[in-house]
């Protein structure tokens, strides 16, 4: 799992204050997921992105303000992307089996293990929760309009609609948190091919 910028991305065109807070942000990705939240720290991030530390601070003044912007950033900006990756049918229900397989593949993404690890840190830091709830609920958009975006408006206009919706995104995100230790083939996964068919009743 990856965190760094795609190749398409130029970072040289863009202004230098954004660039340096792309190279912080995608440095405390990178340390998070590698470390886990007790083992990450500004000084490691500040030697993985090549900033000084006042520049570092000058940004993100706190770990854990730092932490919340890295994987926010990077799942706003990777699942963004996501539904340009695929050649869509245009019959609705053949778009399903596409649709399902790409959202699923959002659980296995370097920004679900950091968060996974924020959330785990929340548990018992009241101070790092309550930052963290608004800044989940901000994400929370993005995630509804990708997968809309996934189905296509046909699908998501039908009535049942609201209900899956929360049903898949908390069945996926469970099935995924067993990825954590147990590293198999996702895609190989059973529970693939019974939210397709979940998704098929529901909407068609």
């Amino acid at each position: 799992m990856d965190p760094s910028p795609r190749a398409t991305d130029h970072p040289a065109t863009r202004p230098r204050g954004e660039r340096t807070r792309s190279q912080i942000l995608d440095a405390a990705l990178r340390i998070l997921v590698e470390r886990g939240y007790a083992k990450t720290s500004t000084l490691a991030i500040q030697a993985e992105a090549g900033v000084t530390r006042g520049r570092l601070l000058h940004h993100y003044p706190s770990r854990d303000s730092l932490l919340m912007a890295a994987v926010d950033h990077l799942a706003r900006t990777r699942i963004a992307e996501m539904p340009e990756q695929v050649d869509w049918p245009s019959d609705p229900a053949e778009r399903i089996g596409p649709a399902i397989e790409l959202g699923w593949t959002t659980f296995h993404q370097p920004y679900f293990v950091a968060s996974m690890e924020l959330w785990i840190a929340a548990r018992t830091n009241e101070q790092l929760r309550n930052a963290l709830v608004p800044t989940e609920r901000r994400l929370g958009p993005t995630v509804r309009s990708a997968v809309a975006s996934f189905l296509g408006d046909e699908l998501t206009s039908r009535p049942r609609y609201p209900e899956l919706y929360p049903l898949l995104l908390s069945s996926m995100r469970g099935v995924a948190t067993t990825y954590l230790i147990d590293r198999r083939d996702p895609t190989t996964d059973p529970h693939l091919e019974l939210w397709k068919s979940m998704t098929r009743t529901y909407l068609l």
